[in-house]
């Protein structure tokens, strides 16, 4: 891993110069030409996967991810509308947190017939160093895995909705804000817009992201926003050029991954009924605001169409919170205690000069008093991202850590 590839690991969380599995969008997908019998096209296209991932294979019991929002509903109600006899365990994963979405989950679950399995992850780096060294990069958010494994003791066809947000529109609370970040400028060029881009994303970087690594790194920002040159130097409407990025950065090189190293460690075929190729060039060929509304603010606009048809899901819009967790309990709990025990003056990272230990020292006392609660996150999930990196660091470049240590 060299410098750059590091400065894009702790930037980004990922590294989109590292080769993917799937063929990335390119600026000619965006034809927007579909504009009539959307409901349709998306319901015959799943149909047809569904049926020669399931029916074909004679497959009599899966296991789902399901969080209760739009994703996995959608995928929950395609299948069971067309398979009303197989048998589905869904699984749902909180983290000990009084708004984790377990309760409207099984709701969902029971109305459909499912048998639920609620798993509750009390210490998301327990087993750090097990994910990364699976994952093989320096990421930390790989909670994924437990929903993953629990899954296993049900059947070994799982499903996720992996790509529903990239492919239809779901990142609502970037679209508006970078819509309206480019409204106040006057020099639309490639790198204004990825710098806006990137200001969108403000969990994964620090406003002092230069001053985390040493200077033998090298830091460059102008280095960062080159790898979006691709998707905003075209002259695509400002959404799609972010559902460009979007599909290309987070989904290939973050998501998509980690995935399909989990699924091979655990033996699991991982399907998402949103990646099938089909219908990620019937997504890219809709008009950016047939899937998101401007001034309503909600987007997936055709899966919710086709959602709101079914029980359970009547006007509803698909505010949800996920698979995510509280940072801030994360933090008071267990990984304050973590953090300092790993990022110090002994740290690996430090001792090699690539990470600046004054930075982990200035940023663990902002968390400690800041009144700012967002900026608090910011740097929580920051330093969470060069623990991962340290504990990445010491498992495949000095071993000096186990895979199956716990933190």
């Amino acid at each position: 891993m060299n410098n750059d590839n590091i400065a894009n690991f702790l930037t980004l969380r990922y590294d989109p110069t590292i080769n993917n599995l799937f063929h990335p969008l390119k600026k000619e997908n965006f034809a927007e030409n579909i504009t009539e019998n959307i409901d349709e096209k998306i319901s015959g296209i799943v149909k047809r996967d569904l049926e020669l991932k399931l029916l074909d294979k004679k497959v009599s019991r899966i296991s789902l991810a399901l969080s209760g929002g739009i994703d996995s509903g959608f995928t929950l109600v395609m299948i069971r509308k067309l398979f009303p006899d197989l048998q589905i365990d869904s699984i749902c994963v909180g983290f000990g947190d009084d708004d984790d979405e377990i309760t409207r989950a099984k709701v969902i679950a029971e109305k459909y017939e499912c048998n639920f399995h609620e798993f509750i992850v009390h210490n998301v780096l327990e087993d750090l160093p097990k994910l990364i060294s699976i994952a093989g990069e320096p990421k930390w958010n790989l909670y994924q895995y437990y929903a993953l494994e629990e899954s296993k003791k049900y059947s070994s066809i799982f499903f996720s909705g992996d790509g529903g947000d990239e492919t239809f529109a779901g990142y609502i609370f970037r679209y508006k804000k970078f819509l309206q970040n480019i409204e106040n400028i006057t020099n639309h060029t490639w790198l204004e817009k990825s710098r806006i881009y990137l200001s969108c994303h403000e969990r994964d970087w620090v406003p002092n992201q230069d001053q985390l690594f040493n200077k033998k790194l090298e830091f460059s920002w102008v280095k960062i926003y080159e790898n979006f040159k691709p998707y905003f130097d075209n002259d695509l409407h400002p959404i799609n050029q972010v559902l460009l990025a979007d599909f290309n950065g987070k989904l290939l090189h973050d998501w998509i991954p980690s995935n399909h190293k989990f699924g091979k460690f655990l033996n699991i075929d991982i399907n998402s009924l949103f990646l099938n190729p089909h219908l990620i060039t019937l997504s890219a060929n809709i008009p950016w605001n047939l899937k998101y509304d401007y001034k309503r603010d909600i987007g997936k606009l055709p899966l919710l169409s086709i959602l709101n048809k079914y029980s359970g899901f009547k006007k509803f819009e698909g505010n949800k919170k996920g698979f995510s967790l509280n940072l801030l309990n994360m933090w008071k709990n267990y990984g304050r205690e973590i953090i300092m025990s790993y990022l110090n003056n002994d740290s690996d990272s430090v001792k090699e000069n690539i990470i600046n230990l004054r930075w982990i020292e200035d940023s663990i006392k902002l968390v400690d008093d800041e009144i700012n609660k967002e900026l608090k996150i910011r740097y929580i999930s920051k330093l969470l991202s060069v623990l991962s990196f340290e504990v990445w660091y010491r498992i495949f470049v000095t071993c000096t850590l186990s895979a199956n240590t716990k933190l």
